[in-house]
């Protein structure tokens, strides 16, 4: 009996989407908060339990009526309430807003959703902590999460129009951008092109050259992560998402947030939308001349361990933007960092910078 009593009280568990894979995600992510060993990381009671279990319900019955989403709705749990905006070209985008002070603006427009981001303690915390400082705005793309879907091809010109389109929604005159990875490429994109509009730049973990343009690049590797990706990405077992999950946050991760970021990801697109948004992603050029014409200050932040991005891009970026600040943290982490003390500093470096 000690022995067991240990082992619920400290070592990790097996996560319910190995156990039972056909388990709705969030249904399996609502249990795994139940699960988590410190007290402040789980349900506060029942009646916050009961909130979510209810939302979600609801959710699944509006997915299965094929509903179009209403123009806003609450999230569970305290977290943000869900709004909707229009691209100039018709598409519904799902975006949040919380905190005050600044306006800081989250762009990334892959593996994102609004609601399950929120729902893991180490995810919601950056934006937790930011949102003591910052006015904070999150949006899911086109697509993507809770925005509306999109069969078309993904371009330059629809990220930027899916930005566009939040930015319009809040109307806000001047806003911080923090372009996380991928996101980096499309916020440095618009702080080049509307100046007047941006008036900081937050890069993270992020790059100036397209995959194509950087050392090592496999054509053929890329194109196998594709196809794995448009097969497997939506299947009931984790083990294709797992790739990136453990990519994106290291080996020793937190087997609860894995499983967690796994199920999110799955929520987050289908397996086509997917590979047609990284196979855009592949596409993309050497943005070197873009970089070198943005006037609005910038901080780049860059993981010396990153496994998706490699170090020496981010230092590349520095090194392009006019007086652009570095600062290097020592993670492995790609998605934004989930260890407490490293969230906490890079929340208080754009504090220093943004204000």
């Amino acid at each position: 009996i000690p022995a067991l009593l240990y082992a619920i009280s400290y070592m990790p568990h097996t996560p319910l989407s190995a156990r039972i894979p056909d388990l709705s995600p969030t249904i399996a992510s609502l249990v795994e908060r139940c699960l988590q060993k410190r007290p402040e990381d789980r349900y506060s009671g029942g009646a916050e339990l009961a909130r979510d279990l209810q939302q979600a319900l609801r959710n699944r019955n509006a997915t299965r009526s094929n509903l179009t989403p209403a123009p806003r709705r609450a999230a569970p749990s305290g977290s943000p309430e869900i709004r909707y905006c229009r691209t100039a070209d018709g598409v519904p985008i799902a975006y949040a807003v919380h905190g005050s002070g600044p306006t800081l603006v989250r762009v990334l427009g892959w593996f994102t959703h609004l609601e399950m981001e929120w729902e893991w303690p180490a995810l919601r915390l950056i934006w937790e902590r930011l949102g003591e400082t910052h006015t904070v705005v999150r949006y899911d793309g086109r697509g993507i999460g809770l925005s509306g879907p999109w069969t078309q091809e993904f371009t330059e010109e629809t990220r930027q129009l899916d930005l566009d389109a939040v930015l319009n929604a809040i109307r806000a005159d001047q806003v911080a951008l923090f372009g996380i990875s991928e996101g980096g490429w499309s916020a440095a994109h618009y702080a080049a092109h509307h100046p007047d509009r941006v008036n900081r730049l937050i890069i993270y973990g992020s790059y100036s050259r397209g995959m194509q343009f950087r050392p090592g690049y496999d054509a053929d590797e890329t194109r196998a992560l594709e196809t794995l990706m448009r097969k497997g990405w939506g299947r009931d077992t984790p083990q294709y998402r797992q790739i990136f999950t453990t990519a994106y946050f290291g080996a020793d991760a937190d087997p609860g947030l894995v499983a967690h970021f796994n199920q999110l990801q799955r929520a987050a697109a289908d397996g086509d939308t997917a590979a047609r948004y990284q196979e855009s992603l592949n596409r993309r050029p050497d943005g070197h001349d873009v970089f070198a014409s943005i006037r609005t200050p910038t901080l780049v932040i860059h993981c010396r361990d990153d496994q998706i991005v490699s170090f020496e891009e981010g230092r590349l970026i520095a090194a392009i933007v006019p007086g652009a600040q570095f600062i290097p943290f020592p993670t492995g982490t790609h998605y934004f960092p989930v260890e407490d003390a490293i969230t906490m500093r890079m929340a208080e470096a754009i504090t220093r910078f943004t204000h």
